[in-house]
């Protein structure tokens, strides 16, 4: 049976599996574009195909997400063609654990309010602004719009009372949702204009008078994200709906009624999103915490002079580096040039594309390293040479160095993740046994609070006079010191992250790939609104830029450096502010796990070695609980 009948059978069983969805559409064409690379008959594929399919699709760009499904659809694909040939015993070529990669945890996109209030007037058409409406106010996909019909609709008697929809859904699941009665006018306007509508056709018609379909809603919104300048979405509509009600603290299982999720975690990156609970933490213990001086009113930093704003531009992004191996990697035997290669290479574009040359440059200095040492020992031949034998010299030596044992250990973790790579791919076998390392418990490198103090003040009175060099490393210390981000992450940060007015920011793809929303106090705020006047933006431009080039880690650590000597704070780092931001929210009452959410971490223990609770704060916490351990007593009494 041919490659292409397979193919059409693969639909028909799809069309079967999956009525009424999309799923068919994306699975034939994922398996097309992986046919078009590897046209060997389906029972020849390996492993190595499908190796060969996932990095063309990484250096293509392809998202994370993209990437899983196709290996997603292939997997299904084999699986059934194991199946059609009677061969349940067939291996399947695809490993989503070797293939589909770690995903990246996204928080939803939504828009701020700023940017919904330009989107709704830009809109002049009532058909447009109910469909936009349906969206943005009842949560609506996209598809549910576009086949709502007007039987669907039910208005009550009681005017105060909100529109009731029935909505069908992914998946083929019915739900209700409600529309209030402010949101519902223009849809009552354009039911007006269609009072002969039959009640069992799609509401909604195109110019031509046919049902519109999801590319022309989709069409007439890019239309208006075009007009108001505002970088929407079908999907970010919704994604505003969920936040919304998410900050209303409506809960979990309501708020997954309304959106139609099946499972509660789609839900919840709604809620982590748009934690009230988590900003109320974050207020009630930031805003004593970054106070300079008791004594001393909260200082509002004052605009920047009229001729420091520049004229409009934009900055210069600098194209995404091509990947490139050291000149010294060919002095090595040809196995370990070809394994150090293809792993890099494979890693090279798993990475964000502004982390790429950092991230490669440390590895390849670990590499380096680690294979110059054990070359200059002695003769080896291959990767099965490698023994535990081998790992643990390293190791002994490195350390008689004086290395510390975290560098010793970022090494191992370098080096056993090439490994395992290998292991996954073929010339490694069996990995050696890693040396095990005790490492120190140090205390977390957080500033004293008379440095919070000093550091704060100076900050204060530096924004009275500054210039626009200056507001670029104060608004570098407030996204540091305020906001809890690590520095590649302020780095990253773009304008259309920012949203000041609601006193929040996005971080996208943090460390570990994960998404998460990080909050403000009104100081940061404001000094970042007023650096924002002395800039050059457009939304997707980096937000520390100097002279419309990105701002680089050297430059961000140098100025930080010159503003803690100014200060009169010693070794100020990027890393330090993250720690004093840390211990500062958990030692003013923060809860550890809304500072882990805040942090990043995907661990608790992690968030513990950036905090530790200072001994004043350990003793009362003892006090209060041996006084309610005192009163429960009495009372039993």
């Amino acid at each position: 049976m041919d490659n292409e009948t397979m193919i059409q059978q693969f639909a028909a069983y799809l069309e079967r599996r999956f009525p009424g969805r999309s799923t068919a559409k994306h699975y034939i064409s994922d398996l097309r574009q992986f046919a078009a690379i590897c046209p060997e008959p389906w029972a020849a594929v390996t492993k190595a195909d499908i190796d060969a399919f996932v990095d063309e699709q990484r250096q293509a760009g392809r998202a994370s997400a993209t990437v899983k499904r196709r290996v997603a659809a292939l997997k299904t694909f084999f699986d059934f063609l194991a199946e059609s040939l009677d061969d349940p015993q067939r291996p399947n070529p695809v490993s989503m654990r070797r293939h589909a990669g770690r995903q990246a945890s996204r928080l939803p996109r939504d828009l701020s309010d700023t940017e919904v209030e330009r989107l709704l007037a830009a809109i002049d058409r009532p058909r447009d602004l109910a469909m936009v409406n349906l969206m943005l106010y009842a949560g609506l996909r996209v598809g549910e719009v576009a086949v709502l019909r007007p039987k669907d609709i039910t208005v009550p008697q009681d005017p105060t009372a909100p529109i009731r929809l029935r909505v069908l859904g992914k998946g083929r699941k019915e739900r209700v949702v409600y529309l209030r009665q402010a949101e519902y006018q223009p849809l009552a306007q354009y039911l007006r204009e269609q009072s002969s509508a039959d009640p069992e056709v799609p509401l909604f018609r195109n110019r031509f008078g046919h049902p519109i379909s999801v590319a022309g809603i989709q069409n007439r919104l890019r239309h208006y994200a075009q007009r108001s300048g505002v970088d929407v979405t079908c999907h970010r509509l919704r994604h505003t709906y969920g936040r919304w009600l998410a900050e209303s603290e409506v809960p979990v299982l309501a708020l997954a009624r309304l959106l139609g999720h099946s499972s509660i975690r789609t839900t919840q990156r709604y809620i982590d999103g748009a934690d009230p609970q988590l900003r109320r933490h974050y207020e009630a213990a930031m805003t004593p915490a970054m106070v300079a001086e008791p004594q001393q009113p909260t200082l509002t930093p004052a605009p920047p002079p009229a001729d420091a704003v520049p004229e409009a531009a934009s900055v210069v992004q600098e194209p995404p580096a091509p990947f490139a191996e050291p000149n010294w990697l060919s002095d090595w035997p040809s196995w370990l040039q070809e394994g150090c290669r293809d792993w890099m290479r494979h890693k090279w574009y798993t990475w964000k594309p502004s982390r790429r040359r950092r991230l490669a440059h440390t590895r390849w200095v670990t590499l380096r390293l680690f294979w110059r040492w054990q070359l200059n020992r002695r003769t080896w031949h291959g990767w099965p040479d490698l023994t535990a034998a081998d790992m643990a010299a390293f190791v002994q030596a490195q350390l008689a160095r004086g290395l510390k044992v975290s560098t010793v250990t970022s090494y191992l973790n370098c080096i056993y993740e090439l490994l395992r790579y290998l292991r996954d791919h073929g010339p490694v076998t069996t990995l050696p046994q890693r040396p095990a390392i005790a490492r120190p418990d140090p205390l977390p490198r957080h500033l004293a609070p008379q440095e919070v103090v000093t550091l704060e003040t100076y900050v204060h009175q530096l924004q009275r006079e500054a210039d626009t060099a200056d507001w670029l490393v104060i608004a570098l210390y407030y996204l540091l010191a305020h906001g809890g981000l690590r520095i590649s992450e302020a780095l990253d940060l773009q304008f259309q992250d920012l949203d000041l007015t609601a006193r929040r920011l996005r971080v996208r793809e943090g460390k570990g790939q994960r998404d998460r929303v990080v909050f403000l106090t009104v100081t940061a705020a404001a000094a970042l609104r007023c650096y924002l006047a002395t800039v050059p933006h457009a939304p997707g431009d980096l937000v520390l830029s100097w002279r419309q080039r990105p701002l680089s880690y050297v430059q961000a650590h140098r100025r930080l450096q010159q503003l803690g000597q100014a200060a009169g704070v010693k070794q100020l780092s990027a890393h330090r502010l993250r720690h004093t931001y840390a211990t500062l929210l958990l030692n003013n009452g923060m809860t550890i796990e809304s500072l882990r959410m805040l942090m990043g971490h995907e661990n608790l223990n992690t968030t513990l070695i950036y905090a530790r609770l200072a001994d004043s704060t350990l003793e009362q916490q003892y006090e209060s609980a041996m006084e309610r351990v005192t009163n429960n007593q009495i009372n039993s009494v």
